[in-house]
């Protein structure tokens, strides 16, 4: 069996997540214009956890937050984890738990749909079984079977139709219209946990704080925690994350924990509802910090013009290409960081 060094806060590495909107490039840009050099960071919309998991590196206290159960488990096991690795013989029993026919009929929504049913059978097995283990061991577990299940799928998300799916994963199609056979896409769900499972341990690391996860809606974690020195938040804007549930919800709905939440992915409401996460942040902080893509629609004014009611705003920009974006939009997009200094 494998023997993990559990990492310091210098050397640990963000692990492999596929995240749509995943700011891992920019974590250390953004933690490093924050307005304040330590304290306690409330990371409202988490995601992938980049952002969370480079506060916990740079040595602030960290509350990771995510509606979605998909991210919440990422936060769990590498966030809000200081010292707990998952062993590799928690794989072999996975695959040798056996399951009731009434457990596995809660998997069959997903066959023909994103998965073949024979992959399905496996998935459940790793599902079912990752419910049996403890805390931290199934956190990371979990965060491994959504690593899993992602990197299975053409494009990292949920929301490909199957036709789509069932052709991209052809190996021939892909080579021939791609020049890669993308033969992960094809591989089993325990051979990509496998794969994936020393970088997820090697994530895990102590920074001496008590870092927590929630799963909350955007409000609701604001009032849970206590004064914080900076709100941060990437909503999922409307332009480019308006399938915000649709991407990784089937995850959710696999372990049977999917949350209503605020709408800010539809345009017609996305000012009025992020006024009113600004409303209650005011309250618990002294700064908010919200990034954003220069292409995203309400735009840096829009935006600018909500925080100003509130205090004094300032903004910085970064040339960024996002992989979503586009080619022939790819030189034209900045990341922008308004922060907003609360009266």
């Amino acid at each position: 069996m494998q023997n993990y060094i559990l990492k310091s806060k210098y050397n640990a590495k963000y692990p492999k997540v596929n995240y749509i909107g995943n700011k891992e490039k920019l974590s250390e840009w953004i933690v490093q214009n924050l307005p304040v050099e330590d304290g306690k960071v409330l990371d409202v919309f988490s995601g992938g956890n980049s952002v969370s998991f480079e506060l916990k590196k740079q040595g602030f206290q960290v509350y990771s937050n995510d509606i979605l159960y998909a991210s919440f488990v990422v936060g769990k096991a590498i966030i809000e984890n200081n010292s707990v690795q998952l062993k590799e013989d928690v794989i072999d029993k996975a695959l040798n738990y056996k399951i009731t026919e009434e457990q596995r009929q809660k998997f069959v929504w997903l066959e023909n749909k994103l998965y073949f049913p024979e992959e399905v059978d496996e998935l459940a097995q790793l599902v079912s079984y990752s419910e049996t283990l403890d805390d931290y061991n199934k956190y990371l577990f979990q965060a491994l079977i959504r690593r899993s299940m992602i990197r299975k799928l053409p494009y990292s998300r949920m929301n490909v139709p199957w036709n789509n799916i069932v052709k991209l994963r052809d190996e021939e199609y892909s080579y021939t219209k791609y020049g890669r056979k993308r033969a992960y896409h094809n591989a089993k769900f325990s051979d990509h946990i496998r794969t994936n499972l020393y970088e997820y341990n090697a994530a895990v690391f102590d920074n001496g704080l008590r870092n927590k996860a929630f799963q909350l809606d955007a409000l609701d974690a604001i009032e849970e925690v206590e004064k914080v020195d900076v709100i941060y938040l990437d909503p999922p804007y409307p332009s480019t994350m308006n399938k915000y549930d649709d991407f990784y919800g089937a995850f959710d709905k696999v372990f049977g924990h999917s949350k209503n939440h605020i709408n800010l992915t539809d345009k017609a409401v996305f000012l009025e509802n992020l006024e009113q996460v600004i409303e209650v942040a005011v309250l618990k902080t002294k700064y908010i910090v919200l990034s954003l893509n220069s292409r995203s629609k309400p735009g840096i004014d829009e935006i600018c013009e909500v925080f100003s009611k509130y205090g004094e705003v300032t903004v910085l920009k970064h040339k960024h290409n996002y992989q979503v974006s586009g080619k022939e939009n790819k030189n034209d997009n900045f990341e922008l960081l308004a922060t907003l200094k609360v009266f």
